[in-house]
């Protein structure tokens, strides 16, 4: 009886002592996250208390604890309600995973970036512009390669030959495309038809201008077209392919043209606002670095066509209410490149400072890849550049028609693909000063290219 008493006492030790160590060392449960995941997750994350190991993630004792992911990108309403509706299922399926939203104006975007990353408090997932992948790249490559996280993410429907050209190289890539943008004209139809303009894919720069000049014989108050800040850049850049076949500079800093051709593309600036093309620019300084869908004018139909990226279509189609529709942005028949922007819309990318990098590469894979996800995301970022997604999309009818027609339009005139030193965000600065001095109408395009190349020279000296 008493030895009896004693191994029921045993075992009732063993099991206390099982519960109570249990208790004390619990397991992380992230839906697809890789077995083995032995990551710390002690509460949020705060990015800036980690430290990287040799493979970037802190590793500790799993946990049952909440973990919350910080998620940064910017664009307009429907983007942002997709992407929180994605992250909202993503947390439904993984109960103790919280994914915090940071969104916000594309043009304050860069700068607090710049912050964050300074002060190492950048959120785990980031979205990144292609236009600064070079600059980040060079200051020490602040997320995570992409080419190691294959056996987390699935990549098997993405072009990396074409994500690299924007996003690293063979041996680094910053993040993954989400999608893929194409510049055109996007047009009020009944604007256009209303002033006899006749949109199709063969207009060149002087079709711009005679368009133009219709309107204001018609109706001085109203005009062709508007172009915001970025979108300056852009023509310049474009039109200067097209002259010569080069990117504003070379890849050894010198620059990509000559004061012919820059003063050539100045001319042409100058005539769009003398001839009325486009509002002087007093009338649009208040609008120069938002969207159609935040313009007053474009939704008070004062103006026919925003030459815009593929990837804002949607967002500007739910705020106007009037018919819309593309064509291809301008091609000269003599063309040297056709000159036209194909980039990636952007680049979800991982903080290297993160935390918690396998939850953060799992959260993109299922971004990416889950099908439902896809559903709820369709084309806020542009077509897909995950081939999986964007069939899926045609399969349901979701991409709408005015997004792939640009992009179709785009590519049968895709230009040169932009280098780093012609991305810099001084040089887009530089650039776009003598543009707005030009549009202002204080210098003269002589006086501007003369000035232009003397101080471009002296900025890619210090930036080479």
């Amino acid at each position: 009886m008493k030895r009896n008493l004693k191994i029921f006492i045993s075992i009732f030790l063993v099991l206390v002592l099982s519960i109570v160590l249990t208790a004390c060392n619990p397991v992380v449960q992230s839906g697809n996250l890789p077995q083995g995941d032995s990551r710390s997750a002690s509460g949020t994350s705060d990015t800036s208390a980690g430290t990287k190991t040799e493979q970037g993630t802190d590793k500790g004792s799993t946990t049952r604890e909440k973990v919350t992911l910080r998620f940064s990108w910017w664009g307009a309403d429907t983007r942002h309600q997709a992407t929180l509706a994605a992250m909202e299922l993503y947390s439904e399926r993984n109960p103790n995973v919280r994914i915090e939203g940071e969104y916000g104006a594309f043009a304050t975007f860069h700068q607090k970036l710049l912050t964050q990353l300074a002060g190492r408090t950048a959120p785990d997932i980031v979205s990144v512009d292609y236009k600064w992948t070079h600059d980040l790249i060079k200051q020490g490559s602040p997320f995570v390669n992409m080419y190691e996280l294959t056996d987390k993410i699935d990549m098997s429907g993405f072009d990396l030959n074409f994500a690299k050209i924007y996003g690293g190289d063979d041996n680094y890539l910053i993040g993954l495309p989400a999608g893929v943008n194409g510049m055109g004209y996007l047009y009020n139809v009944e604007f256009l038809k209303k002033f006899g303009i006749e949109p199709h894919n063969e207009w060149d720069w002087e079709t711009v201008i005679e368009n133009g000049q219709k309107v204001q014989a018609q109706d001085s108050e109203k005009h062709l077209m508007y172009n915001i800040s970025e979108h300056w850049v852009y023509l310049v850049k474009t039109m200067l392919k097209q002259i010569n076949g080069n990117t504003l500079l070379n890849d050894d800093y010198t620059l990509g043209f000559s004061k012919e051709d820059i003063t050539k593309v100045f001319t042409y600036i100058r005539r769009l606002v003398e001839t009325g093309t486009v509002p002087p620019f007093e009338e649009g300084v208040l609008y120069e670095n938002v969207y159609a869908d935040q313009n007053p004018n474009w939704l008070n139909q004062k103006f026919g066509i925003f030459p815009t990226s593929s990837s804002l279509i949607p967002g500007i189609a739910a705020a106007s209410d009037f018919e819309l529709d593309v064509f291809r942005y301008p091609v000269p028949k003599d063309a040297v490149d056709p000159g036209i922007l194909v980039t990636p819309s952007m680049f979800i990318s991982i903080y290297e400072y993160s935390k918690y990098q396998d939850i953060a590469a799992d959260f993109i894979d299922f971004f990416f890849n889950d099908e439902e996800a896809i559903l709820i995301l369709k084309d806020t970022r542009g077509v897909p550049a995950n081939e999986k997604a964007k069939e899926l999309l045609v399969r349901e009818g979701l991409i709408p028609k005015q997004v792939a027609d640009m992009v179709s339009q785009s590519l049968t005139g895709a230009g040169i693909a932009e280098n780093g030193p012609s991305l810099n965000p001084e040089v887009i600065a530089l650039l776009k000063d003598y543009i707005q001095q030009i549009g202002f109408l204080k210098i003269t395009p002589e006086e501007a290219a003369e000035k232009f190349m003397q101080e471009l020279e002296a900025l890619a000296a210090t930036l080479k």
